[in-house]
């Protein structure tokens, strides 16, 4: 009975790879369509998540922490905002060596800092960017791994303090991609632009121009399932 249904099993999936039918499309998982002329490209459908650690440095918004807590005899900590945390999702279309993706990113960057009377204050520096990507993967030893490079154009929004600010920016990003079975890691390195200038009035600035800037370097990884990748 087993070997009945492990046969019947491997039929069913020539039959869908030869007939070109994407499998758990509906169900939002990896998809995998082969033509059957030797010449096609595979095409594969996925979404991929991420999480990345940015390391920037937001002048205005630093100098506002510092202003804010002028009043405080002591604090412990440090005022500046140094690091940014991004969480990355998205759908990749990727035909052999190139892909194309619809992204949606979430950065935050809090500070928590306590003050002499035993309280703290907390601030809150976020941006949410929706873009398109692309990738070109070189596969490197048997073709299994591959090294990528591309970049992205995003639009930016950003909030801090009842501010607001938006404005198109982009990223550029390298990185490797590791393919175990269905499972494929991308640890990355990256440079995300993103600023823009708000005439939000603001208590100690009035109507003057507030920079809102996210512009940072950034290391991180990207997740998926889907199956390999035919480079040739």
């Amino acid at each position: 009975m087993m070997k009945k249904k492990s046969v019947l099993s491997n039929l069913v999936l020539v039959l869908i790879k030869l007939a070109m039918i994407p499998a758990f499309v509906l169900c939002f998982f990896p998809t995998s369509l082969q033509a059957q002329s030797t010449d096609a490209k595979p095409i594969t459908v996925y979404p991929s998540f991420g999480v990345g650690v940015g390391f920037f440095y937001p002048g205005d918004v630093n100098e506002y922490i510092e202003e804010s807590l002028a009043s405080y005899v002591e604090e412990y900590g440090t005022k500046e905002i140094f690091t940014c945390f991004e969480f990355h999702s998205g759908l990749t279309f990727r035909i052999k060596r190139v892909d194309f993706s619809g992204i949606l990113d979430y950065a935050i960057a809090p500070k928590i800092i306590f003050v002499s009377d035993g309280d703290n204050i907390t601030f809150m520096f976020t941006r949410l960017s929706p873009g398109i990507s692309s990738n070109f993967y070189i596969p490197y030893g048997s073709g299994r791994h591959s090294f990528f490079i591309g970049g992205a154009l995003q639009y930016h929004f950003m909030w801090f303090e009842g501010m607001s600010a938006n404005n198109p920016g982009f990223r550029i990003q390298a990185g490797t991609s590791l393919q175990f079975g269905n499972f494929n890691l991308q640890p990355y390195a990256a440079f995300v632009y993103a600023r823009a200038q708000t005439t939000n009035e603001i208590q100690g600035y009035g109507n003057e121009s507030f920079d809102m800037n996210y512009t940072n370097g950034q290391i991180g990884v990207f997740l998926s399932f889907h199956p390999q990748i035919a480079h040739n």
